[in-house]
């Protein structure tokens, strides 16, 4: 009895699940598939001088996020996309759906809002994902840190309608190769 019981919980629980990730509604921001390839480019520490080596290639229908930080006069390596013209004044999060190496990434939207006159990046960790295994990340709008350079800067709140671009950033200060595949970006 207690078997049937312990199977019929965790039937339960999966249907519940399964029901829950349909109910949410989700807008497609990348799929990197082929009519996508083109607007993908990097942006690296060279613009600061640095030596970093970064971005992007596909396989299939997928993002290969690659390079090599040298953190001697740099150490960040990024890809952006200008960002989709597309209402999200309904969604909450973004949803990423990665395969890491064991690396720290982050989830950068760049705005029209500035700060002392540069451009604010709103960024999103890509943490506690298992290396070499697809995990679907949700980051909250409201979750996301406004940034300059990497630094925290006062700002309002993230408004997808001040979006700019979408991309994705390695800086965790650590030399070395990187690789982050992407399956899809999008708002939920």
């Amino acid at each position: 009895m207690r078997v049937t019981a312990a199977i019929l919980s965790c039937l339960f629980a999966a249907t519940a699940a399964r029901a829950e990730e349909t109910m949410i509604n989700c807008t497609t921001l990348a799929d990197f598939s082929a009519n996508q390839r083109g607007d993908w480019r990097a942006v690296n520490d060279g613009v600061m001088g640095g030596r970093s080596q970064g971005g992007p290639a596909f396989n299939q229908d997928r993002l290969v996020f690659s390079g090599v930080i040298d953190t001697d006069g740099g150490g960040f390596s990024s890809v952006r996309a200008p960002f989709p013209s597309v209402d999200l004044s309904d969604r909450r999060l973004f949803r990423v759906r990665v395969n890491p190496d064991e690396r720290a990434y982050a989830l950068t939207i760049r705005s029209w809002v500035t700060f002392r006159g540069r451009s604010i990046s709103y960024r999103g960790e890509l943490a506690g994902v298992p290396a070499g295994q697809w995990t679907d990340i949700d980051i909250a709008f409201d979750a996301l840190t406004p940034t300059v350079f990497g630094r925290r800067v006062p700002a309002p709140p993230f408004d997808p309608a001040d979006a700019l671009s979408l991309g994705l950033i390695i800086s965790d200060g650590v030399d070395g190769a990187f690789r982050l595949d992407v399956d899809a970006i999008k708002a939920c």
